[in-house]
């Protein structure tokens, strides 16, 4: 049992004070809010903007003083390389976005993506993994989340997490791009990095029971991970024992996310990055419960996003609002690269 101690738009630059009054939600003293940011920074323009104290996305979050702030990963543009340098200085500029109320959740840039070979210093994936693991959890610090009542995190387990804010239980997966990591292990022991693969699976599989568990009377969940486990290959089998590599690495985490959101009927979000399109939707007709935000970021789409639940709002239960444009996500996810609003040769 739990005991609990009780993120395509142009860069715009808002003063503070107007953004706090624009973006709060005419029921926003019902709601339970949150910011979601993620797949930046990329570029040196983005870096800028989440920099304290005067980047624009950075003062934003400063403004609204958010009781959390989620990182759905990849804190780097794949052809950087992940030297120890990088992620210390990424991990400050996290920490202090929204100090010691931010989570944080790996992807695959950040560690899964370093052996590739379009990276001037290759890296071994899972010795990154180790090396990111102890920066950001076992060391931290900055102490991420102090601040966040009740927080707790998996044993054995360490970078998902689990707390609550009002009504809401959230919890972080560690679920990566690229197949959920399964995909072009370039440098590290194949059998090393697909056992690591099936025990971040089966870590996920047993965090998500008991989120689910420990939730039985809140009125909504969210799940936040790095990867857009609904861009799959629908002719892949789950991964097994037998097959670890010609599989689909999300079919499993995504049918237990399905069922235990029918078997909870109330609200359910889930947040992720990893694709360009920026959207929030009800991804399944059959689970008219569960809904799912591509967060903004990866290029096309360079903001944050407030997150309202609002309990009373049967129809619309989650309203995410960018930070700077303070406009509503789109309910049609876009991939195209057609109407980036950066250069091409910025991209990942």
């Amino acid at each position: 049992m739990m005991k609990w101690t009780l993120f395509f738009v142009p860069l715009i630059f808002l003063s503070s004070s107007a953004l706090a009054s624009d973006v709060t939600h005419p029921t926003a003293e019902k709601s339970t809010q949150f910011v979601v940011i993620g797949d930046m920074p990329y570029t040196d323009t983005e870096s800028a903007l989440l920099e304290h104290p005067d980047g624009a996305i950075a003062k934003a979050i400063k403004a609204l003083n958010p009781p959390a702030l989620i990182h759905l990963g990849d804190f780097k543009r794949g052809r950087l390389s992940c030297t120890d340098e990088l992620y210390k200085d990424n991990y400050r500029q996290i920490a202090h976005l929204n100090p010691h109320k931010t989570v944080y959740t790996p992807g695959d840039n950040d560690w899964a993506d370093c052996d590739r070979f379009n990276i001037s210093a290759r890296y071994d994936e899972l010795e990154r993994l180790n090396t990111l693991r102890q920066i950001f959890f076992h060391q931290d610090v900055h102490q991420l989340t102090k601040d966040i009542p009740g927080l707790i995190r998996q044993e054995g387990f360490i970078e998902n997490s689990l707390w609550k804010i009002d009504p809401v239980v959230f919890a972080t997966l560690h679920i990566p791009g690229n197949n959920n990591g399964r995909n072009e292990i370039l440098r590290s022991n194949i059998e090393e990095a697909l056992d690591e693969a099936d025990h971040r699976d089966q870590s996920n599989g047993k965090w998500l029971q008991q989120l689910f568990a420990a939730a039985e009377s809140a009125q909504a969940i969210v799940i936040a991970f790095h990867a857009d486990m609904f861009d799959f290959d629908h002719d892949k089998p789950a991964c097994s024992a037998e097959n670890r590599t010609e599989c689909d690495g999300y079919r499993m985490i995504r049918e237990l996310i399905k069922i235990k959101a029918l078997q909870f009927k109330k609200p359910v979000l889930v947040i992720h990055g990893d694709t360009l399109a920026y959207c929030l939707n009800q991804p399944y007709t059959g689970v008219p419960n569960l809904w799912r935000l591509n967060a903004p970021g990866d290029i096309k789409y360079v903001d944050a996003s407030q997150i309202l639940f609002d309990p009373e709002n049967k129809t619309m239960p989650f309203t995410v609002t960018g930070l700077l444009d303070r406009k509503p996500a789109p309910a049609v996810c876009n991939d195209s690269f057609f109407d980036l609003s950066i250069l091409l040769p910025f991209l990942k």
